[in-house]
Formats: structure tokens, C-alpha cells, sequence
């Protein structure tokens, strides 16, 4: 199996509390943080594709829309441009 990268998005933050995610590992952001008009949040989880085979997983992003395709590859660039901005910044303190 492949280590993939997904991206979903909720409008419940409560979500972001469940244990079996919380073991996955993932980078959360608002969507108006990454500049989208809407009222939730984006989340990247990257693991290994058996792992969103598991029930805990499934039932956790069960309320939660997966994105793809086009809105996929922006909401990365976003996630990354914050993360390269927040380096930079770090290094001025450096």
C-alpha cells in the first residue's frame, strides 16, 4: 500500500477530537485562513491507504466531504504556503 495524501472538509470542528484521526496525525486549517468563503475547515491527513479502510476511520470522516481533483491541488498549495510563510517567520527569530 500507498501513503496518500487526502484532503477533507467540515463544518463541525468536533471532528478534529475523534481518537482514531488523532492517531492518523493531521494539519488542520479554517477555510477563511486558507482564503475560501465558506465557514469551515480543511483538513490533510497523510497515511498509509489501509488506513481510511479501517471502520474508526470511516465512521470519524463519515459526516465529512472528501476534496478532490482541482480544489484538491489549491487547498495543498494554500496548507503549504502558510506553512513556508510561518518557516519564514520562524527563521527571523532564529
Amino acid at each position: 500500500m500507498a501513503v496518500v495524501e487526502k484532503v477533507f472538509y467540515t463544518e463541525k470542528k468536533d471532528v478534529l477530537d475523534n481518537e482514531a484521526l488523532k492517531m492518523l496525525g493531521y494539519k488542520y486549517e479554517s477555510a477563511s485562513t486558507l482564503g475560501v468563503d465558506k465557514s469551515g475547515y480543511y483538513i490533510v491527513i497523510k497515511a498509509d491507504e489501509k488506513e481510511f479502510e479501517k471502520q474508526e476511520v470511516k465512521e470519524a470522516l463519515k459526516d465529512v466531504e472528501e476534496v478532490k481533483d482541482e480544489e484538491k491541488q489549491k487547498i495543498l498549495e494554500k496548507f503549504k504556503e502558510l506553512e513556508d510563510s510561518a518557516a519564514g517567520g520562524l527563521a527571523l527569530f532564529g
